[in-house]
């Protein structure tokens, strides 16, 4: 979006600079997002500049080219070539798909009027005031199926994805705290690939596919094309798995997924997605089905994470509850089932029935076709007031699959190993496109009231966007993730190995606990006063830095005998020891440094390899192996030669040790 705002902002600033005016500047600019075939007509005069301005608002190629082809059959004048184009751009801003049917049913009932009776007053008039009506009672949230791009919005990194067998939903979360969804139909229709086919459903405004000498129609314009000719679309999943009947189920799910979700605002991004539990009624598993999945997110840059659609439903509603209680997602496919005990899942599974079964029983039981039924479906149907037969049909085994389903849960819960003993009674939760049927909770209760159920239940509830819900629960699973993966505080220290590692950290002077305090040593008088007496001193004086200097220097170099052992202090001098801490006050700095200068002196006089280590908590080390021991940091620089004085037998004289 960055990209395309820039650019125009360039082509504004390059049209200013050649003299043009403000409004020839739009023109121009507005112009450029002609599609190629309409900006053509303008070019050989079928169009007026004003007819291109109003159909250049238009966001869609393919419609733009509609209407223009409209405009130039009809000789429309412009203020019906304005008024079409708001008709277009009413459905292509259209909240849900049933609000910009209503702008599409009337903008061909324009064009059927101008065909026969020419651009009269009377519909121009029509055009100008349409309103769409209300949308009518259905299913809340099937029509609110717009795709968008995700990156065009500030959001979180992490996503959610519910792979169902009728739909598909994909959710991020802003930074504002709101969710944004894309939803899709997961089926696919099969079109020729000729080029008659392809410019008709150009025309129509279809995405349709092109893949060797097949074409496909997918999504959402699928399930409506299918209704028009009915005939029933093809679906790439089947009893909430990857169909195993269908050779192009993969190609067609990788491209539902890719329209819906997206390419990952980073390489890595966490997607958690659903997949069912296992079924007890059927003899299937779902590893092929989640290896599939992850392999299309890998593809598209994703980091895949599974979560069970019955576990997804607890983690989007149950928060409030800890995390505890049923779950149940009432898919196409399946009934997927989770009981969850602080957020842990201590029972899930899944049954064969779901949706689908219920479409499929009622067009064999009546000779419609499936999609018929779904749409009748989705339409409006009150489970409590059937209107016609088909919704009589509907209401029949909507009551069948429920019973069915609470039997199931009942012996399952019944003969589980290792069941939660709940403390208190828990909520039930029912999410999923076929809970969304007005009377399905009603049903629910009844048949629950009838059953024997082991678990004490304190209410049974509809979840608040059950079309949504997997994919919410899915969302909060994968933010959690990336919260888990961002780095928080420094860095960690590295791994300890085998070999000997001595990482020094020379910000100041090691802890005074550390350093071995040394009254027996015989030192001068001038010297032996800088050393504390005892912790409680408090206003160290430090000795002159030529007196330190000449006290250092004035050691001879080491000598080739053998020294005797350094007596360790005696314990009624030895100072009491500070409290350990990483930090050296300003009262004990001065005594460390000078501490620390007379183990350099102490130790000056022994050969390389036999001075004894001085123990640091500063520094890291590891069982010693292979490595020679390091050399300290900084050392003191070789004493220039002075006289000596020999003591007895021709050694050095040794001030220092008694």
């Amino acid at each position: 979006m960055s990209d395309t705002k820039g650019y125009g902002e360039q082509l504004f600033q390059r049209l200013r600079q050649r003299g043009m005016s403000r409004s020839q500047v739009y023109k121009v600019i507005a112009l450029q997002r002609l599609c190629e075939d309409v900006a053509t007509m303008g070019e050989t005069g079928a169009l007026p500049e004003a007819a291109l301005l109003e159909i250049s608002r238009i966001e869609s190629p393919a419609r733009q080219k509609q209407l223009a082809e409209i405009a130039v059959e009809r000789e429309l004048p412009l203020p019906w070539v304005r008024g079409m184009a708001q008709l277009i751009r009413g459905a292509e801003r259209a909240s849900s798909a049933r609000e910009a049917n209503h702008y599409w049913d009337f903008f061909f009932e324009v064009e059927d009027a101008l065909e026969q009776e020419g651009p009269t007053k009377e519909m121009l008039d029509r055009v100008k005031g349409f309103k769409p009506s209300p949308p009518s009672e259905g299913l809340e949230g099937i029509g609110d199926r717009r795709l968008i791009d995700f990156r065009r919005f500030d959001v979180k990194p992490g996503r959610g994805l519910d792979v169902g067998t009728s739909n598909i939903v994909a959710s991020v979360r802003q930074n504002d705290g709101a969710s944004l969804y894309n939803i899709q139909r997961n089926a696919f229709l099969d079109v020729r690939s000729d080029t008659f086919t392809r410019k008709m459903l150009m025309k129509l405004g279809v995405d349709h596919i092109i893949h060797g000498e097949k074409g496909f129609v997918i999504g959402d314009p699928a399930f409506e094309l299918a209704n028009i000719f009915e005939k029933n679309t093809r679906r790439p999943m089947k009893d909430g798995m990857i169909s195993p009947t269908e050779p192009e189920a993969l190609m067609i799910e990788r491209l539902v997924i890719s329209q819906t979700i997206g390419k990952p605002q980073e390489v890595g991004e966490v997607c958690a997605f659903s997949v069912p539990a296992d079924p007890i009624d059927t003899e299937r598993n779902v590893v092929y089905h989640t290896g599939s999945i992850e392999a299309i997110l890998r593809g598209l840059g994703y980091t895949p994470k599974a979560l069970l659609e019955g576990h997804a439903v607890v983690f989007a509603e149950l928060g409030s509850e800890e995390y505890t209680g049923i779950g149940i997602s009432c898919g196409a496919g399946m009934f997927n089932i989770c009981i969850a005990y602080k957020s842990l899942p201590a029972l899930t599974f899944s049954t064969s029935r779901g949706g689908d079964w219920i479409d499929n029983n009622v067009a064999h039981a009546l000779g419609l076709p499936s999609s018929q039924v779904c749409a009748v479906k989705e339409s409006g149907v009150d489970l409590n007031r059937p209107r016609d037969r088909i919704e009589e049909a509907i209401c029949i085994y909507y009551r069948n699959l429920i019973h069915y389903s609470l039997e199931t849960m009942r012996q399952k819960f019944e003969s589980a190993h290792h069941m939660p003993a709940f403390s208190r009674p828990v909520s039930l939760v029912c999410a999923g496109g076929t809970s969304m049927v007005k009377g399905f909770i009603d049903i629910f209760r009844s048949e629950f009231s009838s059953t024997n159920f082991p678990i004490e239940v304190k209410e049974i509830r509809l979840a608040r966007d059950p079309l949504r819900t997997v994919a919410l629960g899915c969302l909060e699973y994968s933010l959690e993730e990336m919260r888990a993966r961002a780095p928080s505080g420094p860095a960690a220290p590295p791994a300890r190995s085998g070999k000997t590692e001595r990482v020094e950290i020379v910000s100041g002077p090691p802890p005074a606990e550390t350093v071995p305090a040394a009254p027996d040593l015989k030192v001068p008088d001038a010297v032996k006063e800088t050393v504390p007496a005892s912790a409680d001193r408090s206003t160290p004086e430090a000795p002159p830095a030529d007196e330190a200097k000449d006290e250092k220097t004035a050691l001879p170099p080491p000598a080739a005998a053998e020294l005797p052992p350094v007596p360790s202090p005696l314990p009624e001098e030895q100072p009491p020891a500070p409290p350990p801490s990483r930090e050296t006050t300003s009262e004990s700095k001065a005594p460390q440094e000078e501490t620390a200068m007379f183990e350099d002196a102490r130790f000056a006089l022994l050969p390389q390899e036999r001075r004894p280590p001085i123990p640091n908590p500063l520094v890291v080390e590891t069982d010693e192996t292979d490595l020679p021991e390091l050399q300290p940091l900084d050392p003191p620089p070789p004493p220039p030669p002075k006289k000596k004085k020999e003591g007895p037998g021709g050694r050095p004289d040794l001030p220092l040790f008694s």
